[in-house]
C-alpha cells in the first residue's frame, strides 16, 4: 500500500462547515509542496481537549463523633453544596445546588442512567439572555466546580480555626490535669479521657486539611459535572409571569455515585436538634410533623402545589397560621423563614414584571444573601415549596428572598425531561 502523510486537524464540534475544511486544504497543500512535501493528505475531525484530571469524590455524611462532621458540609453528596461553573471563574461567581433528579429516558425513548442536578440560570451563566444546550457527544463541556476560591478558602479557614481552638482546650486541660485542679479520681480520669479524645480530633483535623489541600487544592480537581441546559431567564413562560431561572447540569457519576443518597439536607452542626424543631414548630399546642433525623439527613420528597401555596397549615407561636420553610444554601448554610402566602409583584427594568415567591427573615438572622442562589426552600414536612433565586439586601442584610414555586419549577424541568424522577435515593439501579 502506498505510504503517505496525513495531517489531522481538530476543530471544535459544530464550530465549521464541510465547505471551510474543503477551502482551507488547497492553501495547507501549497505551503508544503513550497517545502518539497509531496502526497500528503488533509483529515479534518471534530473534538475538544480535555483534561483527564481523576480528582476526588464527593465525601460522605459522617456522625459527630467525627470533628470534620460539619466542617465537611461543603464536599458532601447533599443538596446546597457550593457550586463554582468554571466559565464563571473570573468573576468568582458562585451559588448553590437545589435539587437532584434522574433523567429517567433521553430524547429518543431509550433509558437512561443520567443523574441530573438544578441551579439558577444566573449561577452558571454570565451572559442570561442566551440559551445553552450541550448539543451532542463530543461538544465541548461547560464544566461545574464543587467550591470556587472564596468557599474552599472559608473551608480552609474553618479547619485551622476549628484546630485552633481544639489546641487551646488540650493546652488549658493539660494544665489543669497537672496542677490537680480536678479534686477527685472520678473527676481526673474524665478530662483525662477528654484530653486524649482532644489529641485524637486534632490529628483528625490535620489529616482532613491535608487532605483537602492534596486533593481539592487545584480548582480543576473539584469538578462535579458539566451544564447540560440552561435556558434564558424568561417571565413569559406562561401567563402566571413567574421568573423561570434555571440550568440543569449533569452529575458525573464518578464523583456521585458511591455517597449519593438522593434528596437530603444536612441537618446537623449549626443548630442543636432541639432548636431546629423550636423553628419549624414554634407552637406546641399545634406541633407539626417535623421528626428530626437521627442521622442529620432530612428527605425532600414532594411539591407543594400551586392551590396550597396559599393555605397556611402550619400556627406560630402566637396561634396565627403561617408557613415556616427553612434551606441550606453555601453562604448561609442552614436558615429558617416565614414564607409568605401573598405573591410579590417584581418590576424590573431589564426583566419587566413578575410575580415572585417571598420568604422574610426568620430566627434573627438572614435567610439568605449572595451564593445561596439555587437553594432549595422546603418545609416541616419535606416538601419542595420553592428555589431561591434572588432577594431584596439592605447593606450587609437580605430584607426578603425571592423564589420560584417549586411546582413551577418541578414543571419546566419535566418539559425538557419529561421522565425525570426526583425520588430515587440511589445513584444508579446497580447500587440499588
Amino acid at each position: 500500500m502506498e505510504k503517505h502523510i496525513v495531517i489531522w486537524i481538530s476543530v471544535f464540534p459544530g464550530s465549521t462547515s464541510e465547505e471551510s475544511c474543503r477551502d482551507a486544504n488547497a492553501p495547507i497543500l501549497a505551503i508544503l509542496a513550497k517545502h518539497q512535501v509531496f502526497d500528503a493528505a488533509v483529515h479534518w475531525i471534530e473534538g475538544a481537549p480535555e483534561r483527564f484530571i481523576a480528582g476526588p469524590a464527593m465525601m460522605e455524611v459522617v456522625d459527630e463523633t467525627d470533628p470534620t462532621a460539619y466542617i465537611r458540609r461543603a464536599v458532601t453528596a447533599v443538596l446546597g453544596v457550593p457550586l463554582a461553573p468554571q466559565t464563571m471563574q473570573a468573576m468568582d461567581g458562585q451559588g448553590s445546588l437545589g435539587i437532584f433528579f434522574h433523567e429517567g429516558k433521553d430524547k429518543q425513548g431509550n433509558k437512561s442512567d443520567r443523574v441530573l442536578a438544578f441551579t439558577n440560570k444566573h449561577v452558571v451563566s454570565e451572559n442570561t439572555k442566551a440559551d445553552y444546550e450541550l448539543r451532542r457527544a463530543g461538544s465541548r463541556k461547560q464544566y461545574i466546580r464543587n467550591c470556587g476560591l472564596r468557599r474552599y478558602e472559608r473551608l480552609q479557614e474553618e479547619m485551622r480555626a476549628l484546630i485552633a481552638k481544639k489546641v487551646g482546650e488540650v493546652k488549658l486541660l493539660a494544665e489543669q490535669l497537672e496542677e490537680n485542679v480536678f479534686g477527685t479520681p472520678r473527676a481526673k480520669g474524665l478530662k483525662q479521657t477528654e484530653l486524649e479524645n482532644l489529641k485524637v480530633e486534632i490529628g483528625m483535623l490535620d489529616d482532613f486539611l491535608a487532605l483537602s489541600k492534596s486533593s481539592r487544592g487545584e480548582i480543576n480537581n473539584r469538578a462535579i459535572g458539566w451544564l447540560d441546559f440552561a435556558p434564558r431567564i424568561r417571565n413569559d413562560v406562561d401567563n402566571r409571569r413567574y421568573t423561570w431561572d434555571g440550568a440543569m447540569f449533569v452529575l458525573d457519576k464518578v464523583r456521585w455515585e458511591k455517597q449519593f443518597k438522593g434528596n437530603h439536607v444536612y441537618l446537623g452542626g449549626k443548630f442543636p436538634p432541639g432548636d431546629i424543631t423550636k423553628f419549624f414548630c414554634p407552637n406546641e399546642a399545634n406541633p407539626t410533623s417535623f421528626k428530626y433525623p437521627p442521622n442529620h439527613l432530612f428527605l425532600l420528597r414532594g411539591f407543594i402545589e400551586a392551590e396550597d401555596m396559599k393555605k397556611p397549615y402550619f400556627f406560630d407561636e402566637l396561634g396565627n397560621r403561617c408557613f415556616i420553610v427553612a434551606k441550606e444554601g453555601q453562604t448561609t448554610d442552614l436558615t429558617f423563614g416565614r414564607f409568605s402566602e401573598f405573591e410579590a409583584y417584581i418590576v424590573s427594568d431589564s426583566m419587566g414584571s413578575s410575580w415572585e415567591v417571598a420568604v422574610f427573615n426568620h430566627a434573627k438572622e438572614n435567610f439568605s444573601f449572595k451564593g445561596d442562589s439555587g437553594s432549595c426552600i422546603f418545609n416541616a414536612e419535606g416538601k419542595m415549596v420553592a428555589f431561591l433565586h434572588s432577594g431584596m439586601p439592605r447593606g450587609m442584610s437580605s430584607h426578603v428572598t425571592f423564589g420560584m414555586p417549586a411546582h413551577f419549577v418541578r414543571d419546566q424541568i419535566k418539559k425538557r425531561y419529561p421522565h425525570a424522577d426526583f425520588n430515587r435515593i440511589t445513584f444508579s439501579d446497580k447500587a440499588a
